[in-house]
């Protein structure tokens, strides 16, 4: 008769603790490491990035593919000062533009759901995998799903999913930190 008692709190408990579990996380504030950037077309882009929340600021010097074209472009989007910079490093060409738009948080939007915890790897041998939530959401007619590991909530995954197609971002070999403040600079040929 106690067993039968116990059995549905300890179930109720069970629950609640793995609902508690996949609340939404705070992504660090500062990262840098490598992207790579996957479009519809099947295009790949791939190279270096670094994320500001702090002082608002974000960078990115892709590598273009397009069939046998190659080429570099930099982006660096300074919000505060409230200018973007695209750079071309191969012909030293520069474009700079007054910035409005708000800083893009990599925090999850308020009405994202929660869809599975996965592991990135395996979990068959020790060490070999990392877990991770994978979540979706609406926010302006655009359809985020978004990968962040547990624990650390470090993006792993983002991809958007609008009227003109979708846009998957793959990021790794992350520091936590900004370890070379000196992307956050224009380079020359936008002076």
């Amino acid at each position: 008769m106690m067993l039968s008692a116990a059995l549905p709190l300890c179930v109720l408990l069970a629950l609640s603790s793995a609902v508690d579990a996949h609340k939404p996380c705070p992504p660090p504030d500062q990262i840098q490491g490598l992207v790579t950037v996957m479009y519809p077309s099947l295009w790949m882009d791939y190279g270096t990035f670094a994320y500001d929340a702090v002082k608002e600021r974000m960078y990115t010097l892709l590598t273009i593919v397009r069939g046998d074209q190659h080429w570099l472009q930099g982006d660096l989007q300074l919000f505060q000062e409230g200018f973007a910079y695209q750079f071309f490093p191969g012909n030293k060409t520069c474009v700079k533009s007054p910035l409005s738009t708000p800083f893009p948080s990599l925090t999850l939007p308020k009405n994202a759901t929660f869809v599975s915890s996965i592991c990135l790897g395996t979990t068959s041998i020790p060490d070999a995998g990392i877990m991770a939530d994978v979540w979706t959401a609406e926010q302006d007619g655009v359809y985020h799903s978004i990968t962040f590991t547990q624990p650390g909530c470090v993006p792993q995954w983002r991809a958007y999913f609008g009227s003109d197609g979708w846009v998957g971002r793959s990021f790794y070999n992350l520091t936590l930190s900004i370890f070379d403040p000196s992307v956050f600079t224009p380079p020359p040929q936008c002076q």
